[in-house]
């Protein structure tokens, strides 16, 4: 299962059911793009699963790549 990613919200919230998922994204964009504005990772009330909010620009290209790496890995 890949991450949801709510790009016209703001802040963009990205979703996922496992949290080790969302920590290792959060590494990924802290570790090779400079990404540090975000919130922690926290239960999602509304869909189940957890969440963190990104509170500066994302290219989603960075989001594919890193996909792309995790599913090899899973």
């Amino acid at each position: 299962m890949s991450v949801r990613v709510y790009w016209k919200r703001t802040p963009v919230s990205v979703h996922h059911s496992r949290r080790v998922v969302l920590e290792s994204l959060i590494l990924y964009l802290r570790n090779v793009h400079g990404m540090r504005k975000r919130s922690i990772v926290m239960e999602d009330k509304e869909e189940g699963g957890f969440l963190f909010f990104m509170y500066q620009p994302c290219d989603p290209r960075w989001i594919n790549a890193w996909q792309e790496s995790y599913q090899e890995e899973e």
